[in-house]
Order: C-alpha cells, then sequence, then structure tokens
C-alpha cells in the first residue's frame, strides 16, 4: 500500500515552520517534493527529514519559526471607520507657465567637416558561365 502523500500546508501545520522556508528548502534542493495539481506533496520519509534536520537548531529558532508560522497566518480585515474629508478653503490659485529663458543658447562654434576622399568606380563583374555538364 502506498504511502499517504502530503501537502505543503498540511506539512507546514504539522512542523510548525513557514510555506516559506519549505518552499526553499526545496528549491535549495534539501527536500524532495511531487508536484500534484500544481501542489508541492511530501512522502513521509522526506517530513521526517525536515524534522530531523529541524532538531539540529537551537531552541531560539524554533520560538522564531511558531512566531513566523503565527505572523503568516492572515488575520481577519477590521473595517475601519469612514473619516470626514476637511472640506476645501476655497477655488485652487491659478497655474502659472514656468518662466522663460532670457535669451536663447549663443550658437556653436563652427567646425570645419573633414575632407572628403573620392571614391574610386565601381568595376562591373563578368557573368558567370552555366556550368557544364
Amino acid at each position: 500500500m502506498p504511502l499517504q502523500m502530503k501537502t505543503l500546508r498540511e506539512v507546514s501545520v504539522e512542523l510548525g515552520i513557514p510555506e516559506s522556508e519549505i518552499k526553499a528548502m526545496v528549491d535549495m534542493k534539501k527536500v524532495r517534493a511531487i508536484l500534484k495539481k500544481g501542489m508541492p506533496t511530501f512522502a513521509p520519509d522526506e517530513i521526517a527529514k525536515i524534522k530531523r534536520q529541524r532538531k539540529t537548531l537551537p531552541e531560539s529558532a524554533k520560538v522564531s519559526a511558531a512566531a513566523e508560522v503565527a505572523a503568516a497566518q492572515p488575520k481577519p480585515a477590521v473595517p475601519q471607520p469612514a473619516t470626514a474629508r476637511p472640506a476645501a478653503a476655497g477655488p485652487a490659485p491659478p497655474r502659472q507657465a514656468p518662466p522663460r529663458p532670457a535669451a536663447p543658447a549663443p550658437p556653436r562654434a563652427a567646425v570645419p567637416a573633414p575632407p572628403r576622399v573620392p571614391v574610386p568606380p565601381r568595376v562591373p563583374v563578368p557573368p558567370r558561365k552555366p556550368p557544364t555538364q
């Protein structure tokens, strides 16, 4: 009988590790995952492998990982009360065009062009002879 595979979300809840951290482990090829219906699924031996790797971390890392899982869980949105906008004091002042430059820029100094070199005329190429058989 085949072993029961678990989805990424189930593994995350079971181990108390954020889904993003487990995805990173899969990307770094520390753990194998199989994609089923676009969702990574894990075999029980891979879940045990993650547990063994987590035991090697100090206790402080486990506490911070639990905090990350709690932070990763979406919280229900609380509706904000509508606030009244302050009334406008009066009409906006008219727009003004930016100031124009006082005088146009002086012309650039003319640089003489290099002398032109005459190009030799093209020599006609004789047509190719048809291949002989």
